[in-house]
């Protein structure tokens, strides 16, 4: 470990970059777990566990048998070695004790796969009779159907696993006893969907209903969302329940040239002895895999390794936590010139403790989306004939009559009914986990050889020719992209960042509800709803940041437009923004990537300057759940919007985007609805619903209609009750305490810190609704304005005759707004040389020395005055 540390500091060093790019090391302490004496499980495998593990069992262990034991599908918290060992020693039991089973594996991917199929079979040799272990991309696949436990991914499942099943699978369906899926929390979103309808079509091909368990990463409000995919609940066990490896972290500051420093680091580690993981965006893995070799690999996951690298925040908080899980001994995240990497490396220096990216993420629940549904329903019904009772069942009758009208289906002469597929072309479509539906977006590298695939909907927005992936971060360059043949191919191109430019109509169809903003003092917040809109997007030209640090603008040859109905949330602000090319709301997208477990992708700002909303819609068809999820805890996320924006501001590529947010964002925490706006007299209450927004004239009429369960079609599952849908935060886990002092070092050396472990949420969540910390936000922002004030020479407080050209921008008497203060009288103004001191008196916290060159202030206009409110 020492050894690797040491390599770190040596190559930040060698690079005489001033600071050090080494922004801190971070030890994450072990964890012991909960041991128990014995677990009732075969001998042989208490053996087996001891040779291969050499652990004691845990408390995870007994949870999660006694759960199988009883029938109730159960969660592994964790995404390590042991919750890995844990599943495979509980599915090995089953099929030890029931000869004749059979049991089904869902990797998250294919590495994945190879590494279940790996240690499975290293915990079972000792088994008699012995257990075949397979997984259907690995060396034995042609075995596959006769084996006794099969590891698949979830597009190999419905390609080949349930489109055969009556052929060369026969044998494994009809003794198929248990369905166990590692790394749940990976189907999020679409993926949800896609997985939840995969597992209605396996239950119908099983003769029993298989038994469920799996594992999950430390996430926040897993509980809904597995119960909302499978229709039932689920028993997960405590995360403290299993051992955590100790490891240490290490932030790097990437320069512009990602990609030279990852193999830097990747080469000095493996010269010095150490096996390394790359882990990557999907979009860069063809042009990372060209420098694999036996010490090094490269994927989308974490596999076990002496060294993790993580090659960007873009990757999520999810896989940062299952790389220091891993048992590697060393874990590096690198954090470059990405739209939300500036804001993350300044809070791990200021707070490590609460860093965003430490903390366990959000799953939003999601509801099925209706395309999902349609192709699953059709692939469901060219394996067995679908039966009314079935539908009824899973309340997909409206489903059903639409596939029929279309075509999809065929309804047969019998009774009670039965449907068939229709003639139309051949469901079974490659599966990517976040396509609505649809046939993916192929991804090629530099010589045209294939390296995945990619959700469809970020064509026009992300994947036109010239685009920097990965979105908002760069690092590939989009050199061709056939729409018909749907293929992307890329090449590295370091240095590159793009952000496109578009041009978008929202008409809203159904308002599904509204609220106020929740503030935590109290007043009138901006006007919140949801419901589903429909969107005209065009990108017309994008923004292009290149390695010779000049932005230009450059028109794309022909205009790319989509259109799609979608679920969404808009904001009522209380001022028109001054935005082109709908620069506006990425900084909300990018909280939402590094919060919760959805992509940076998964969300499509909009503003329409006519109604003045700010819309967050979205990015698929008919919904990914992200909306509704917004609709309740849009609050959590805009502290760290405007960190993003804030730390964004003198980027020269994001600085309008950043500008646009900030004014936004300040409107909604720094109180100016609720001070400085006089609001209309408020209605009485009454029994009708309240009034929907202004249309524009081309809108379709307005009906009124009740927030469904789901947004598109009935629910497969039965849903659980709403109140569990907040369960995504219990504080706002960016909230600081007053008298920090941030650890801010002017040394080149990193700084070491120590872990503070987040409080344990309690078991019931809280009935108030969580609001950003106001108190927490002032300090932060005095600690910085004293930092500064530290930093910088004191002089007199005079006004300096030696500049007699500087002109104030403020007088006394003028009414201003500050973040996070509020609204003030200017008391005094004084010029210091080229620097304008303010001295205001706050209505809510007195009098404060204010600095504008580091607070934003703003002058209210005459007609915006408190007092003509408070009259």
């Amino acid at each position: 470990m020492s050894d690797f540390i040491e390599i770190l500091q040596m190559l930040a060093e060698r690079s005489g970059r001033k600071p050090s790019p080494l922004i801190a090391l971070h030890h994450v302490p072990g964890r012991v777990g909960v041991r128990i004496s014995h677990l009732t499980i075969a001998p042989a495998l208490k053996d087996a566990w001891l040779d291969v593990v050499g652990l004691p069992f845990f408390q995870a262990q007994a949870t999660a048998l006694a759960a199988l034991r009883r029938g109730t599908a159960f969660a592994i918290t964790g995404t390590g070695m042991l919750s890995r060992a844990s599943l495979h020693l509980l599915v090995l039991d089953l099929l030890h004790h029931e000869p004749s089973a059979t049991a089904l594996l869902i990797a998250a991917d294919p590495d994945q796969a190879l590494l279940h199929e790996r240690e499975a079979t290293a915990l079972a040799h000792s088994l008699r009779p012995p257990i075949a272990i397979t997984a259907t991309n690995g060396s034995n696949r042609r075995i596959a159907p006769t084996s006794r436990l099969v590891i698949t991914t979830l597009p190999e499942l419905h390609s080949s696993l349930l489109r055969f099943h009556d052929r060369a699978w026969r044998y494994f369906w009809s003794r198929l006893r248990m369905i166990a899926i590692p790394d749940l929390h990976t189907y999020y979103g679409i993926a949800a969907g896609h997985l939840s309808m995969a597992l209605l079509r396996a239950t119908r091909l099983a003769p029993h209903p298989p038994l469920l368990g799996g594992s999950v990463a430390p996430v926040s409000g897993a509980e809904t969302a597995l119960q909302l995919l499978s229709g039932q609940e689920w028993r997960i066990t405590p995360v403290t329940d299993l051992p955590h490896p100790a490891t240490t972290l290490a932030l790097w500051q990437s320069d512009g040239d990602r990609q030279r420093e990852i193999m830097q680091l990747a080469d000095a580690l493996v010269t010095a002895g150490a096996n390394v993981r790359l882990v990557a965006n999907r979009f860069e893995i063809g042009t990372l895999r060209a420098f694999a070799k036996d010490a090094l690999s490269v994927g989308t996951t974490p596999l076990p390794a002496h060294v993790q690298i993580v090659t960007g925040a873009d990757n999520g908080a999810v896989q940062l936590s299952a790389a220091l899980s891993s048992g590697a001994m060393l874990v590096i995240l690198l954090l470059g010139r990405g739209i939300s990497e500036p804001a993350l490396q300044r809070l791990a220096v200021t707070d490590l403790a609460t860093w965003p990216l430490l903390q366990p993420p959000v799953w939003p629940p999601a509801p099925t989306n209706s395309f999902v549904t349609a192709l699953h329903l059709v692939c469901a019904a060219n394996e067995q004939p679908l039966r009314q009772q079935e539908i009824q069942q899973w309340q997909l009758t409206p489903t059903v009559e639409r596939l029929e009208a279309r075509r999809h289906l065929q309804r047969l002469p019998h009774q009670p009914p039965l449907w068939l597929p229709g003639t139309q072309s051949d469901p079974y479509i490659p599966l990517d986990l976040h396509a609505a539906g649809t046939d993916p977006l192929f991804l090629l590298d530099e010589q045209g050889q294939p390296i995945g695939t990619a959700d469809p909907s970020i064509a026009g927005r992300w994947a036109f020719v010239g685009a920097a992936l990965p979105p908002l971060r760069g690092g590939q360059r989009v050199i061709a992209w056939d729409e018909e043949q749907a293929t992307v191919q890329l090449v590295a191109d370091s240095g590159r960042r793009t952000v496109p430019l578009r041009r978008c109509r929202v008409h809203i169809h159904n308002e599904w509800g509204q609220r106020e903003l929740r503030r935590k003092q109290g007043g009138h917040g901006p006007r919140l709803a949801w419901g589903r809109v429909m969107i005209e997007e065009t990108t017309y030209a994008y923004r292009e940041y290149n390695s010779r640090n000049t932005v230009q603008e450059r028109t794309l040859p022909e205009p790319f437009t989509s259109q799609w109905y979608s679920p969404a949330v808009w904001i009522q602000l209380n001022r028109p923004l001054n935005v082109t090319g709908q620069l506006v709301g990425w900084s909300c997208a990018a909280a939402i990537a590094v919060q919760t477990l959805a992509r940076l992708e998964d969300c499509v700002p909009a503003y329409d300057p006519d109604n003045n909303y700010l819309y967050l819609i979205d990015a698929q068809p008919n919904g990914n759940g992200l909306a509704s999820w917004l609709y309740e805890q849009l609050e959590t996320i805009l502290p760290l919007a405007y960190d993003i924006a804030l730390d964004q501001r003198l980027d020269p590529l994001f600085e309008p985007l950043a500008r646009a947010d900030m004014d936004w964002l300040l409107a909604v925490l720094g109180g100016e609805v609720d001070m400085t706006i006089a609001l209309p007299p408020r209605a009485q209450p009454s029994a009708t619903r309240p009034s929907d927004p202004p249309a524009r004239p081309s809108d379709p009429p307005a009906r009124p209609s009740d927030p469904p369960a789901r947004p598109s079609d009935p629910p497969v599952r039965a849903e659980p009750p709403r109140a569990n849908r907040a369960t995504g935060h219990t504080r706002n886990r960016h909230s600081r305490p007053p008298d920090r002092v941030p650890p801010r070092s002017n040394t080149n050396r990193p700084q070491s810190l120590t872990r503070v472990e987040p409080e344990t949420p309690p078991a019931v969540p809280s009935e108030e609704p969580t609001v950003p910390d106001a108190e927490a936000i002032l300090a932060r922002l005095r600690q910085r304005r004293s930092r500064i004030e530290m930093e910088t020479p004191r002089r007199s407080e005079a006004p300096a005759p030696g500049n007699p050209t500087f002109e104030p921008r403020f007088h006394p008497g003028d009414r201003i707004i500050c973040m996070p203060y509020g609204a003030g009288k200017v008391r005094l103004s004084l010029v210091n040389g080229d620097r304008e001191i303010l001295i205001v008196d706050f209505d809510e916290h007195g009098e404060l020395r204010i600095d504008p060159s580091v607070s934003v202030v703003r002058r209210l206009p005459p007609e915006e005055r408190h007092d003509s409110v408070e009259e």
